[in-house]
């Protein structure tokens, strides 16, 4: 219950803090979703804010996503995460905040990285912040 009470929490807030093109995108991938949906993007923004939830039916989430996550710009340069704010790394449903220094100057469209435990290839979320900061039109997950 404490779960869907928080990401509620969470998804109204994203609701109100970032414009309505941007959409939450999923990637499901050996029964766990990742979740990611886009704060804060703007140029004038010293941090960058993603929402992130994980899901599992039947598995342990030990992900530590400071440490797992990265930003992308076009050139291929990654950016560390600078802090989650959310629940630890344990549990089967988990939900947070995942914060960048925001990159300068801002880039046309980034990627936000997350390499989870076990799998080969890092879960891919992307948003275009030149046109009005939506979410691109793949996203692409571990096979």
């Amino acid at each position: 219950m404490g779960y869907r009470f928080f990401a509620l929490v969470l998804s109204l807030w994203i609701s109100q803090a970032v414009p309505a093109q941007i959409i939450t995108q999923t990637s499901t991938v050996r029964s766990v979703t990742v979740a990611a949906t886009a704060g804060n993007l703007s140029p004038e923004a010293s941090v960058w804010d993603f929402a992130v939830v994980l899901s599992s039916t039947d598995k342990s989430l030990p992900d530590e996503l400071v440490k797992n996550a990265v930003l992308v710009d076009p050139l291929g340069r990654q950016y560390k995460a600078l802090i989650w704010e959310g629940a630890p790394h344990s549990g089967t449903h988990r939900a947070g905040v995942l914060k960048f220094i925001a990159i300068r100057p801002s880039p046309d469209w980034i990627e936000l990285r997350i390499q989870r435990p076990g799998e080969s290839r890092p879960r891919r979320f992307g948003w275009s912040l030149r046109a009005a900061m939506v979410a691109s039109s793949g996203v692409r997950g571990a096979p």
